[in-house]
């Protein structure tokens, strides 16, 4: 019997509309970009894989640089090579290439959905097997005003399709956007609560003076309030007790995760499969987590169908994921590259069950999408 083989890997860009701006701390946006992976075996079988950030802003890498990567250092070290030994490609990629964690996450979910189509299973079963199948989501509010993400989260909560939310903040001054927050929490507490992300753009002094406001508000959590590398001034706030603090930026890697649990600097972690360079560092994560007592959150980088199908693969797996996740963003795109999109109903996505990751592409789409 002829040995399976990687045969050729192909990575391009796709540029994908919104429904509606998107303002982050440091950027507003009105398009998504992606790198789309296909891993194509000797076999015939072809896994694709979806690489994308909130920004070059949040980590340092960008789609191009994914392209970069992929194209130029991870292609001459997987071709010919045998998929089935997934994790010793991964190790290979780690020893000659450092840090790049979105592209590394990018083509181990390419190589796990080559082989869950090769071997007729879900994801899933892959990484080990399911805690539940389906996960509550959050969404985001990110209008831009106070007014418009108060009407856009009783929108949502009227019509049944999102019970609770988190808002962008960082654009304006901390103390401003404490006020703003504030706000919000109180336009939508008879219908529902709110989380609050600074995405690391406040201060500890703003963080700690308004830590009482925000638990009188109903506050559900505090996101990076801080400079990811400010790992005590975390840890300051985690003691006060008042509103859980949720560690992002700070918790990419394993090794981040060992340093905040042993600092007790958070109360959960925000799960990303990218930050962390792949579905099973994100579960490894998640073990070190649940060992520390810490909840987690399954965290968005606002993926297509693909990339959201990875993440609800892997979150859905681990038992300690209290706080939901926020996997809105098939739902946020104006469009998704994949002929049936994951499944996101009343409050809930669902787990895909079919080979590999469970979604399919549209050729006709990635054409449109496609950049020249």
């Amino acid at each position: 019997m002829e040995k399976v083989t990687i045969k050729n890997i192909t990575a391009q860009l796709l540029d994908i509309p919104i429904k509606r701006p998107h303002q982050f701390s440091a950027v507003k946006v009105s398009s998504k970009s992606f790198v789309l992976l296909k891993v194509e075996l000797s076999n015939g079988i072809i896994g694709i894989g979806e690489g994308t950030t909130p920004g070059i802003f949040w980590n340092g890498e960008s789609v191009e640089t994914m392209k970069l990567v992929i194209d130029q250092y991870v292609t001459p070290l997987l071709l010919d090579q045998d998929p089935v030994l997934t994790e010793a490609l991964l190790q290979k990629m780690n020893r000659q290439i450092r840090g790049n964690y979105f592209a590394k996450a990018t083509v181990e979910m390419a190589l796990l959905d080559a082989l869950g189509k090769w071997y007729n299973i879900p994801v899933h079963q892959l990484l080990g097997t399911l805690h539940k199948d389906k996960i509550p989501v959050r969404w985001a509010l990110a209008s831009g005003t106070p007014e418009g993400d108060i009407e856009e989260a009783k929108e949502y909560v009227t019509s049944g399709k999102y019970d609770n939310f988190k808002t962008k903040s960082g654009k304006e001054a901390p103390e401003d956007d404490a006020k703003r927050s504030i706000r919000i929490a109180e336009g939508i507490r008879a219908h529902s609560t709110i989380g609050i992300d600074p995405n690391g753009s406040w201060d500890r002094l703003t963080s700690m003076k308004w830590m009482g406001d925000f638990f009188d508000a109903g506050i559900d959590f505090l996101e990076q309030p801080l400079p990811p590398q400010d790992v005590e001034g975390l840890a300051r706030l985690a003691a006060m007790k008042k509103v859980p603090i949720m560690a992002d930026e700070s918790a990419s890697t394993i090794d981040d995760a060992m340093r905040l649990a042993k600092a007790d600097a958070a109360d959960i972690f925000s799960l990303k499969i990218h930050k962390a360079g792949g579905m099973k560092n994100t579960i490894k994560v998640a073990g070190i987590a649940e060992a520390s007592g810490i909840s987690c959150f399954g965290g968005t980088s606002l993926e297509s169908s693909i990339g959201t199908a990875a993440c609800v693969h892997a979150y859905a797996s681990i038992p300690n994921l209290d706080y939901g996740s926020e996997l809105f963003g098939p739902d946020w795109l104006a469009d998704d590259p994949v002929k049936e999109p994951v499944t996101i109903k009343d409050g809930y996505i669902y787990v895909p069950d079919k080979p590999g990751l469970g979604v399919e592409l549209d050729e006709e789409k990635v054409s449109a999408y496609l950049r020249q």
